[in-house]
């Protein structure tokens, strides 16, 4: 399975794919911007576009790079883990730790699940929990937001892909994935087991912290809002680090699931 880090203004930073195991490195395919890509040497395969076109463009056009196929889509600043199956009921311990950093034979098992999940009618999106979350006690949930990590069933999002605005808004771009496969009528699966931590954020140097203001995050998350009724803005804020006080957002993803399955909109 491919997996796709898009990428800017990191170019001496590549976590995600330094902290892969070799074998599973040779599946990357590091997106990167033309005006940067004469200064990349990592050994992987590259897709170049174009220069300052935002993380939803660059988004969009992996989705349409991968065509049929499944595919990862990975954040540049994550580490994925496994935790102990200790968490989960009826499960005897597989290590002494709480968790552990994936492994080879981790991530091949971690395929042959999102591949499991993926054969399933119904789903198309795979994501990864926060490793700082506690455990919920179940190895996977469904219908809420996948971030930083996606996997992702190619043949099914081109039933809608010409249908959908996939750059209404220059954040959130990972909420308007999920609210259209909802609307679709494909689940979206969420796992506790295996878990993603992020070392950087948007906000920090590079990626998305180019042009991110707090005004700027609420006005393009005002335009998602606007044109999906499943989300809306709340009289509540957070602080993040180098930018100050934003705005929270609430979503109802069942309601778009159920709107999804009433109107059967899945496309064979």
């Amino acid at each position: 399975m491919k997996i796709y880090i898009p990428t800017f203004k990191r170019v001496d930073n590549q976590l995600t794919f330094t902290n892969l195991p070799d074998d599973i490195k040779k599946n990357v395919i590091m997106v990167v911007q033309d005006q940067e890509k004469d200064q990349y040497k990592y050994d992987c395969e590259y897709l170049v576009v174009d220069n300052n076109i935002g993380i939803a463009k660059t988004r969009e056009l992996i989705y349409r790079h991968a065509g049929n196929q499944r595919f990862g889509m990975l954040d540049d600043d994550v580490k994925l883990w496994r935790r102990n199956t200790k968490y989960y009921p009826d499960e005897e311990p597989n290590m002494e730790s709480s968790k552990r950093v994936m492994d080879s034979k981790d991530w091949k098992y971690w395929f042959s699940i999102v591949n499991s999940f993926l054969d399933e009618d119904n789903i198309m999106h795979v994501g990864n929990r926060e490793e700082g979350l506690p455990p919920l006690g179940k190895r996977y949930y469904y219908n809420r937001l996948p971030m930083a990590v996606h996997w992702i069933d190619g043949s099914k999002l081109s039933g809608f892909i010409d249908d959908v605005d996939w750059c209404i808004a220059e954040v959130g771009e990972d909420l308007v994935f999920t609210l259209e496969c909802l609307m679709h009528g494909y689940k979206s699966v969420i796992t506790d087991e295996f878990v993603m931590g992020r070392w950087a954020t948007a906000f920090d140097k590079g990626g998305c912290s180019e042009f991110r203001t707090s005004e700027f995050n609420d006005k393009e998350m005002m335009k998602i809002a606007k044109k999906y009724d499943f989300v809306y803005p709340e009289n509540d804020y957070e602080v993040l680090k180098n930018i100050g006080k934003i705005r929270r957002f609430g979503v109802n993803f069942d309601g778009a699931y159920e709107y999804g399955t009433s109107n059967q909109l899945i496309f064979t």
